[in-house]
C-alpha cells in the first residue's frame, strides 16, 4: 500500500473493526484504540442491509455473520396492536440477497474483532488518544487511560509516544478525533428523540423487521436470531432528561402504554431483570472533508444517522472499506482521502439527513426544513431503492 504504511484507528466498533480487518489484509500495521473496557456492553442488536453485507464480504466475513444472525426480506408495518397491516417489499438493486440479516451486537462485534487481529491488527481496550502533534511526514500520538463517560481520562505518563502514518477517528458522534480536527463547530445537535432497546425472546412468527406507530412513540421489533429479538422503542424526549438504569424497565413500559395487542404482551413481559438500555439521539454532519494532513473521521464521527433506514452501521462499514480501497488505489494519502471523500459523501450524507427526516416527520414535522419536506417525498421505499441501486 503506497499511500501508508502504519495507521491508528480510534474506535473499536463496527466501522473501525472493519477498517482494522481491511487495512490488515492490505499489510498494513494498525493499531485500534477501543476507550470502553473490553466487558462494556456494545448494545442490543443491529441491522446488515445487503449493502453492508456485500462490503462484509470485501473482509471475508459475510457468511459468518449471516451463520449466526436472522435473515429476512420484507419490512412489515403492524398498527398499536401488533396487526400486520402492510408490508414494504426489499428494494431491487445491486447487492442481492438476502436483502437485510439481523445480528446480535455483541456477536457481530466478536466477528469483526476477529477478522481484525487475524489480520494483525492490535487492539487495546481502555485506551484513548490523548494528545496528536501532526507533520509532513507522520503523526505522533500520545495515550490515555479512559475512565468513564464523564470522567476526564488519565493521561499514561512515561509511556512515551507513537508514531502513525494516518490517524482515523471511527469514535462516534462524541468524537475527540473530529474535535481535534474542527473544534466545536460540529458539535452534536440532541434530536429531541431518544432510543429505547430491549432484550427479548424471539416470537416463533416474527421473521423480519416490524415497525408500529402509537401517536409520537415509535416500536420497531428486529429478530437477531433464532432464539432473540430485541424491541427499540423510539420516543420524544425533549429535556433530554437523564435516567437511573435502575429505573430504565419502569420508564420503557410506560412509554410503551399506547401499544395493545401481542405488543402489549411483550411489554407487559419487561422486568426488571430485562437488559434495557437507553439513548439519547444525536445529529451531527460534516459536510467538508472529513480530514486534514494525516488525520480523519468516518462512520458516526462524521456522519450521525438517526435509526429509522437501519443504515447507520451500514454507512460505516462501507466507509472502511472504501477508505482501505482508496488507500491502496492512490500513490498518496492526501488524492487518498480526497478521493475517497469524494466517493462517500454525497451517499453517507443522504442516509443521515434522510433519517433526521423521517425522525422529525414522526414526532409531528413542525422544525422540517424544505429540503427535508422535499426529501420525503420518496417515503422509505424510495431511499432505499436509492441507497440499493447506488454504488457505494
Amino acid at each position: 500500500m503506497a499511500a501508508v504504511r502504519r495507521v491508528l484507528i480510534q474506535g473499536g466498533g463496527v466501522g473501525g473493526l472493519t477498517l482494522a480487518a481491511a487495512l490488515g489484509q492490505r499489510g498494513v500495521e494498525v493499531d485500534v484504540l477501543e476507550a470502553s473496557g473490553p466487558e462494556a456492553v456494545l448494545g442490543v442488536g443491529l441491522s446488515q442491509p445487503n449493502n453492508a453485507l456485500a462490503a462484509l464480504d470485501e473482509i471475508g466475513v459475510r457468511d459468518a455473520c449471516l451463520a449466526v444472525g436472522f435473515a429476512f426480506e420484507p419490512l412489515a408495518i403492524w398498527n398499536p396492536a401488533g396487526v400486520e397491516v402492510a408490508s414494504i417489499p426489499p428494494a431491487e438493486g445491486r447487492y442481492g440477497k438476502p436483502s437485510n440479516n439481523a445480528i446480535s451486537r455483541p456477536v457481530y462485534n466478536a466477528i469483526l474483532r476477529e477478522a481484525a487481529e487475524a489480520a494483525g491488527a492490535r487492539i487495546r481496550t481502555g485506551s484513548t488518544v490523548w494528545d496528536v502533534t501532526e507533520d509532513a511526514d507522520g503523526v505522533e500520538v500520545e495515550l490515555a487511560t479512559w475512565t468513564g463517560k464523564r470522567t476526564p481520562p488519565v493521561r499514561d505518563q512515561g509511556a512515551g509516544s507513537n508514531r502513525y502514518d494516518l490517524v482515523v477517528g471511527f469514535d462516534g458522534v462524541n468524537s475527540k478525533i473530529r474535535e481535534h480536527l474542527f473544534g466545536d463547530r460540529y458539535t452534536p445537535r440532541f434530536t429531541g428523540s431518544a432510543c429505547w432497546r430491549i432484550t427479548m425472546p424471539r416470537p416463533a412468527d416474527l421473521t423480519h423487521i416490524a415497525f408500529a406507530m402509537s401517536g409520537p412513540a415509535k416500536a420497531v421489533l428486529t429478530p437477531i436470531s433464532d432464539e432473540q429479538m430485541y424491541f427499540g422503542l423510539v420516543t420524544p424526549e425533549p429535556d433530554n432528561p437523564r435516567f437511573d438504569p435502575a429505573d430504565f424497565s419502569r420508564l420503557a413500559k410506560e412509554r410503551m402504554q399506547g401499544f395493545s395487542g401481542r405488543i402489549g404482551e411483550m411489554r407487559d413481559g419487561i422486568t426488571t431483570d430485562s437488559y434495557v438500555s437507553y439513548a439519547p439521539l444525536y445529529h451531527v454532519t460534516v459536510r467538508e472533508p472529513w480530514f486534514r494532513g494525516r488525520i480523519a473521521i468516518a462512520g458516526d464521527a462524521a456522519h450521525t444517522a438517526p435509526p429509522h433506514l437501519a443504515q447507520g452501521a451500514a454507512m460505516a462499514v462501507e466507509d472502511a472499506v472504501t477508505l482501505a480501497a482508496a488507500l491502496d488505489e492512490h500513490p498518496t494519502l492526501d488524492r487518498a482521502l480526497q478521493a475517497w471523500f469524494e466517493r462517500r459523501r454525497d451517499r453517507a450524507l443522504f442516509v443521515a439527513d434522510m433519517s433526521l427526516a423521517l425522525l422529525k416527520q414522526e414526532t409531528g414535522g413542525a422544525d422540517l426544513t424544505p429540503a427535508e419536506t422535499e426529501m420525503l417525498e420518496l417515503g422509505i421505499p424510495g431511499a432505499q431503492a436509492r441507497i440499493a441501486q447506488e454504488a457505494y
